[in-house]
């Protein structure tokens, strides 16, 4: 499998487009060619594109159409070692684990998070295992569990019934959740460039940048759950066969598979990919309708 940047599908060959990905503050070396490749996984598709595998953070169309090139983005800050410590780990909301400083290499293996858990949701079955690289700060169950908890919601891909998902920790999962430090990443999203910044989907691999997952944008405001929780669907997203999209227009709710890591165009930051659902599933939003 390929990457795919912003691709199309003509009369069943490949388009490829040449694109720049900014990252910050380093000099940026050009971008590689990327190839198309189909959608993984079961499942309803609803409204995605015939682009996958994008990279979460290349430059929008708008942009590249006008010949510019958006500037780089700064991270937040991680949290400091006192708020760190504030309370014990397990007290500590799932999406809010294992806040760690930024790295820019670790061990270079990835290591399967092993353990299976419910299938949530209904619909097909889509199924995901969780990879984090050895030598990374941080508790790799934290990481798989908030994946766990992103996916199975109702208002991520599974969409309240027309998918459902499952960790697993085999080799014949359908889609693979990566976090790795920057170089590892700039290496496993090759050929793209995504110059020790950005995170990536490469085939049926989500790849996560562990810079990005610590410490987000600035764009986000310190509001590190929801980043988590739209880097997480961003790419995953990709693995299913969506492209990239736009901001529909000022001030309203950024779509999930908008490139909000390099700006929010004037949108509202957002991580769910049907943020209208109701996080408890709909059984239970009838029931408390009466």
């Amino acid at each position: 499998m390929g990457l795919a940047l912003g691709l199309c599908l003509v009369s069943g060959a490949s388009a490829v487009l040449m694109v720049s990905v900014p990252a910050p503050p380093a000099e940026l070396g050009p971008s590689q060619e990327a190839s198309e490749s189909l959608p993984v996984g079961g499942g309803v598709d609803g409204s995605a594109s015939d682009q996958r595998s994008a990279p979460e953070d290349e430059v929008s169309g708008s942009a590249a159409g006008q010949g510019q090139e958006p500037s780089a983005p700064t991270a937040a800050p991680p949290a400091s070692d006192d708020a760190r410590d504030e309370e014990p780990e397990e007290d500590v909301p799932v999406l809010l684990r294992s806040v760690e400083d930024e790295v820019d290499s670790a061990d270079g293996d990835m290591a399967v998070v092993e353990g299976e858990g419910d299938v949530l949701g209904e619909g097909p079955l889509t199924t995901f295992a969780v990879e984090v690289e050895e030598g990374l700060p941080g508790e790799a169950e934290d990481f798989a569990a908030a994946v766990e908890q992103v996916l199975g919601d109702p208002r991520s891909w599974g969409n309240d019934g027309e998918r459902s998902m499952q960790r697993v920790d085999g080799d014949d999962a359908d889609v693979r959740v990566l976090l790795a430090a920057p170089d590892t990443v700039d290496e496993l999203c090759a050929p793209l460039n995504t110059n020790g910044y950005v995170s990536c989907a490469n085939g049926n691999r989500a790849i996560i940048n562990q810079n990005r997952w610590v410490s987000a944008v600035e764009d986000f405001e310190d509001d590190l759950e929801t980043y988590r929780i739209y880097v997480i669907n961003h790419e995953v997203g990709h693995t299913l066969g969506h492209g990239h999209v736009d901001c529909p227009g000022e001030g309203e709710v950024a779509p999930v598979m908008q490139q909000q890591t390099l700006s929010l165009q004037g949108c509202e930051a957002n991580g769910w990919v049907h943020p209208d659902n109701d996080p408890e599933g709909s059984e239970d939003s009838e029931d408390s309708e009466g």
